[in-house]
């Protein structure tokens, strides 16, 4: 029984004077305001662009007011001018990088056409996009 008391106490020691203890943490400090203000918060409405299918390719339509449509032999083209408006759009309403985008889109449109034009709104800094694929976007997102 004593050798067992004695390796017991040799690794509780071993443990203390091993052992890195949590260093106490400081107060941050903290500046409180003068006065006491009310801030209001706002949701921000998501920016609805809609995509629907063509005979010859797809059209684009930003906040239901702008429609590109956009040919399937000349793609680039087309998705150069929906990038255009959608940055003067962007500007016009002030929006942010972290703004809401809203994509919606009809059955028959190619999954090819969703990710160009995802991917354009990634390259321009969209980063909260969501997808609405059940239709267009005209009842919801004005």
């Amino acid at each position: 029984m004593t050798p067992m008391i004695d390796v017991i106490f040799l690794l509780l020691t071993f443990f203390l004077l091993t052992a890195n203890f949590r260093v106490p943490e400081d107060f941050l400090p903290v500046r409180l305001p003068e006065q006491s203000q009310t801030q209001s918060f706002s949701v921000i409405e998501p920016l609805g662009i809609s995509i629907s299918d063509s005979k010859s390719g797809f059209i684009i339509n930003i906040a239901n007011a702008e429609s590109i449509s956009v040919e399937a032999d000349n793609l680039d083209k087309g998705l150069a001018v929906f990038a255009e408006r959608l940055r003067s759009t962007i500007e016009s309403q002030s929006r942010r990088p972290d703004d809401p985008v809203e994509i919606g889109c009809s059955d028959m449109v190619k999954w090819d056409y969703l990710v160009k034009v995802y991917s354009i709104l990634n390259a321009m800094g969209a980063d909260n996009i969501t997808f609405n694929l059940a239709g267009n976007l005209s009842d919801e997102v004005n």
